[in-house]
């Protein structure tokens, strides 16, 4: 509101008064500064003369100069009466000849020499560190829900249900021919430990159990790409097997719908689109309901170039070895009030994909110092020792776990209606990588390990429930699943075992007692013919590079649907009802790459080399609806498994490791390094 004129006029003075104060302070302020400036006392300014002229003269043209040490810049040494170089400090000078040829360190890695009044550079050599990396995720979903009245549609209980996906859950970890909890630290701390490991690897037979499918692929055969235990040219697209329904659902959110799909209004037709949200895809009908279509998918990628020589001499023991352990475990068995149902839609599929690639790759010249004139042999060498272990480790485990066991009592009342209990998505994903240096030369005073491990495992509990009369006339899609996992080990550089020689071994001693230095014979061998400079690194310890990718999808969705006859009460006559309780789509995908280049290994205790491929699927589409079926065969399983192939049960080496796999409880997290920080 306005003021009336006697307030304003009073407002007017208020302002012009601290227009007044703030001018005041101004003012005292401003002669404060006045006075200060009058009481400085100014002098005359001193001038200096500018010298034009620099006190040095250019010398005669020497377009091949070298540097000559000055008198002045060589201070005598008191000790010794020598003469040394001032910074850095040089070695005494031999009285006979004047020279010096022995390096002298100016930072870690580098050397200079002294000879004949000149400086050579040696070649820098870096020292390697070491890195380990851990890394643990889990995701837990419980999505159960519920529509209706449970007790009058007659519901099972989800324990039962949970129960299901346990036994299940073991089955699986028992076809797992080895468990990577508590590995890690063992071989971090002594990489010889991986040998009994490797024993297991060699070891390993395929059960004899009904409906199981097992694949055993050993060494050099393992190269190449395996679906399902046969050789193909190259792995399968992931798009091509997605399930339809998913499959539609992406189409749609990329805005690639076929036009065939949105044709025609037969209830029988398969997957079509849907007038609802952009998160769901359904069959053509004018009432939908999605209690599947979930996805859980763990990703994994390691990328290492750490260290790596054209030659490598090793004391101790000397293991290769690359594993991949494929397991599918799917029932998909649904009923109709306690038959077995057989709808239209697709059949599941479990694909079990591995590529192992491993190529030659020769040192890029970046790690081979030429000169333009090439020598026959190096005539410089830089040696740098490092006391202790190198060691390069990346675990990567991942854990899903997802119950989705939806209990649904249906009516329509409404022209059209979208149910949506499912489509849930879960996703892990972790990348790790690594890269360090190339050297010419690298001795080993303990054992050098390679080690690449991967672990997958999925594990699907699809059995759905129908009941009432209303469902005759429904289009029922259960099944349609699909599990895929994927691995893949590809490796630049081939390391070849040669024979130890003596020269190598007597210089391996050598540094094993402290010399920092290598002999001759030694620089100028025929491995380094056309070399000038040679880049040597000695690691003291062990040589550990190691690879550990475990991943895990465990999915129970186990849904009952009830529909009595007069549940579609609709202003349309012949209303079609659409239901998806299969199209789950579950994959684990891990990538290990190694760049290095080719190497000659020579080994001074024993060369391990092993390479093993096991894919396993276990599809129980055909149980007995009183419950024979997928419980009953993988408690004989497990007890078949338990006493025969595993060395150390499932659960006392997850007991050992400090892990809890509770599936559905969560457990304890896994100390992969507990025996690294006690």
């Amino acid at each position: 509101m306005s003021l009336d004129q006697t307030t304003e006029s009073i407002a007017h003075f208020i302002g012009l008064f601290h227009l007044a104060e703030e001018e005041i302070r101004l003012r005292k302020e401003y002669f404060e500064f006045k006075m200060e400036k009058k009481a400085v006392e100014t002098g005359d300014l001193a001038f200096a003369p500018v010298d034009t002229k620099a006190p040095y003269q250019s010398g005669e043209f020497t377009p091949h100069s070298q540097y000559t040490v000055s008198p002045s810049s060589v201070l005598p040494s008191e000790s010794s009466g020598t003469s040394v170089f001032a910074v850095p400090a040089l070695p005494a000078v031999d009285a006979e000849d004047g020279n010096s040829t022995a390096p002298v360190p100016i930072a870690d890695g580098a050397s200079v020499h002294f000879i004949m009044g000149s400086i050579t550079i040696l070649p820098y050599v870096p020292l390697p560190s070491s890195a380990v990396t851990v890394t643990f995720q889990s995701i837990q979903l419980h999505d159960n829900d519920v529509i209706g009245d449970v007790d009058a549609a007659g519901f099972q209980s989800l324990e039962g249900f949970y129960s299901e996906l346990d036994t299940a859950i073991e089955l699986a970890e028992a076809l797992q021919p080895w468990s990577t909890d508590g590995l890690v630290a063992e071989i971090i701390a002594d990489p010889d430990s991986a040998l009994p490991f490797v024993e297991i690897i060699n070891a390993i037979e395929a059960p004899d159990i009904d409906g199981l499918s097992v694949t055993i692929i050993e060494d050099e055969e393992t190269e190449g790409v395996y679906v399902n235990g046969t050789l193909v040219e190259e792995a399968p697209k992931f798009e091509d097997q997605l399930p339809e329904f998913i499959k539609a659902k992406r189409d749609k959110q990329d805005g690639e719908e076929d036009p065939d799909r949105l044709s025609g209004h037969d209830k029988d037709d398969a997957f079509h689109d849907r007038d609802n949200d952009e998160f769901s895809t359904v069959i053509n009908a004018e009432h939908n309901v999605s209690t599947g279509a979930n996805e859980a998918h763990n990703q994994a990628t390691v990328q290492t170039s750490w260290i790596d020589a054209g030659v490598i001499a090793v004391e101790g023991n000397v293991i290769n070895l690359n594993a991949v352990s494929q397991v599918n475990v799917l029932s998909d068995t649904d009923q109709y009030e306690g038959t077995i149902l057989n709808d239209s839609s697709a059949s599941s599929q479990a694909h079990n994909i591995a590529t192992t690639q491993i190529d030659s790759r020769e040192a890029p010249d970046g790690f081979e110092t030429k000169a333009a004139v090439a020598t026959d042999y190096p005539d410089n060498w830089n040696v740098v020792r490092l006391e202790g272990d190198v060691t390069v480790t990346n675990f990567i485990k991942q854990h899903t776990f997802v119950m989705d066991a939806d209990r649904l009592e249906l009516t329509f009342s409404a022209n059209s209606t979208s149910i949506v209990t499912g489509e849930n998505l879960t996703y892990n994903l972790a990348d790790a990588g690594e890269f360090g240096y190339g050297y010419d030369l690298i001795f080993v005073g303990g054992t050098m390990l390679s080690m690449n491990v991967i672990n997958q495992t999925n594990v699907l509990m699809d059995g759905d429930h129908f009941s009432g009369d209303g469902l005759k006339d429904a289009a029922i899609s259960g099944h349609d699943n699909v599990l895929r996992n994927e691995a893949e080990i590809k490796k630049a550089g081939i390391d070849t075992q040669v024979d130890m020689l003596k020269e190598f071994k007597t210089a391996l001693k050598d540094l094993k007692k402290g010399a920092k230095d290598l002999s001759e014979t030694v620089a100028k061998s025929k491995y380094f013919e056309g070399q000038d400079d040679l880049k040597v690194l000695y690691i003291d310890g062990n040589l550990t590079q190691m690879n550990i990718v475990d991943q895990v999808n465990y999915m129970g969705d186990q849904d009952q649907v009830h529909m009595a006859m007069d549940a579609v009460s609709s202003a349309l006559d012949d209303v079609p009802v659409s239901i998806t309780t299969g199209s789950n789509l579950m994959t684990n995908t891990a990538s290990i790459m190694e760049t290095g280049f080719d190497s000659d290994v020579m080994v001074g205790g024993d060369y391990y080399s092993d390479a093993l491929l096991y894919q396993a699927e276990l599809i129980d589409s055909d149980a007995n609806p009183t419950g024979v079926g997928m419980t009953g065969l993988a408690s004989e399983a497990v007890a078949f498994l338990a006493d025969d192939m595993i060395p150390d049960s499932v659960s006392e080496t997850l007991d050992s490791a400090g892990f809890n796999n509770d599936a559905h409880t969560g457990g304890s997290a896994l100390d992969v390094m507990q025996t690294m920080t006690t």
